[in-house]
């Protein structure tokens, strides 16, 4: 694991980040985990061609494991461009995939947590019951249908997701009614008329 500072800004607002970068590979689980363990935050990276790795979603878990909201950022954007020559319809859908494809781990996520409180509310019921002599009454809902899980998925209209290059420096955000931030890293030079 590698700990670094990293000045940035957004907007007119100057920010100093203390970064903890854990290996993505499989090998080094348990330094992710640690890493985890002594961060508020989390930022998950995903490459832009390769898209998410079996190790993105055991990151994913471990920051849920953790309660750590993590912020998306899909790296490499450039790359869709000079490497793959998609077009930007082409470049859009191959985001949206990657999208959907971390939002389906999450969504696996919520719903085994939402399942486990669920079977334990309804052993306790049954506990209850026998208890108090009743008849067995079973209630077949899973608890899915009424838990909110909107704010736990990536989404650029929520404004957890950053695209970027970090090659070149560049990353931006959207935020509501489709404006956009741009986050330009202070550790690279950006010409004035960019």
């Amino acid at each position: 694991m590698a700990s670094k500072a990293a000045s940035f800004i957004i907007g007119d607002q100057e920010y100093l980040l203390n970064l903890i970068d854990s290996p993505g590979h499989v090998d080094f689980s348990s330094e992710v985990s640690t890493a985890v363990r002594l961060c508020d935050g989390a930022i998950i990276v995903v490459d832009a061609v390769e898209g998410v790795c079996p190790q993105t979603q055991v990151v994913l878990r471990q920051a849920w494991l953790e309660n750590i909201k993590p912020v998306l950022v899909i790296n490499k954007i450039d790359r869709l461009i000079v490497e793959l020559k998609l077009t930007s319809l082409e470049a859009y859908t191959h985001l949206q995939k990657i999208l959907e494809q971390i939002n389906a781990v999450t969504g696996t996520l919520f719903a085994s947590k939402v399942l486990e409180e669920r079977a334990e509310k309804v052993k306790e019921e049954v506990d209850r019951e026998k208890d108090l002599g009743g008849g067995q009454v079973y209630d077949w809902s899973t608890g899915l249908e009424e838990a909110d899980d909107s704010h736990l998925y990536f989404s650029p209209e929520q404004g957890n997701v950053v695209f970027a290059s970090a090659i070149d420096g560049w990353g931006f955000r959207s935020v509501a009614h489709s404006e956009s931030q741009v986050i330009i890293f202070t550790e690279y030079s950006v010409p004035q008329n960019f």
